[in-house]
């Protein structure tokens, strides 16, 4: 708003399917978009000034529900893209990298197959069988197959290094 004169406000719905903002919970003041890329253009919309003064509005500009076409010098617009746009897409990265690093490290209680570090059939080759262990287990226990099961004891394991069979 600059000299009283309000500055129209048009935004465009960047959501696949329709949305609705409304000023209050009677709807009367109500703006219906139809879904992102239209044919018919329902996806962008005039915004009057009672729905552009909303905390709803503000919400819908930062989570990128909606996107302001026309009108960003209006005060409240711009306060709303200035304050909120850059923290919203903040807490969804963090969101984003906590879920993907949730999915790449292996949950405690999953089972994991490791090597055999046992003495293989030729001089100087591990036995490299498989064995099923929990991961939380994976690396406080020597990594040994049935048949190498006694070997326990000559197992050592350094600092994050792998474990090791030393022989005498």
């Amino acid at each position: 708003m600059s000299n009283g004169v309000l500055t129209p406000v048009v935004c465009q719905n960047m959501m696949p399917g329709p949305t609705v903002i409304a000023a209050d919970i009677k709807g009367t003041y109500e703006v219906r978009f139809d879904g992102k890329g239209d044919p018919s253009g329902g996806d962008v919309q005039r915004i009057p000034p009672e729905v552009v003064a909303t905390v709803q509005f503000a919400n819908a500009i930062a989570k990128g529900i909606l996107r302001v076409e026309e009108g960003a010098e209006n005060e409240v617009v711009a306060k709303a893209l200035e304050r909120q746009t850059d923290a919203f897409w903040g807490r969804a990265k963090t969101e984003r990298d906590e879920a993907l690093a949730t999915l790449d490290a292996p949950a405690e209680n999953d089972m994991i197959a490791v090597s055999c570090i046992g003495p293989g059939t030729r001089t100087g080759v591990s036995c490299d069988e498989q064995i099923p262990v929990r991961a939380r287990e994976a690396g406080s226990i020597p990594p040994l197959c049935q048949r190498h099961a006694g070997l326990a004891d000559q197992c050592v394991k350094r600092g994050r290094e792998p474990w090791k069979l030393e022989t005498a």
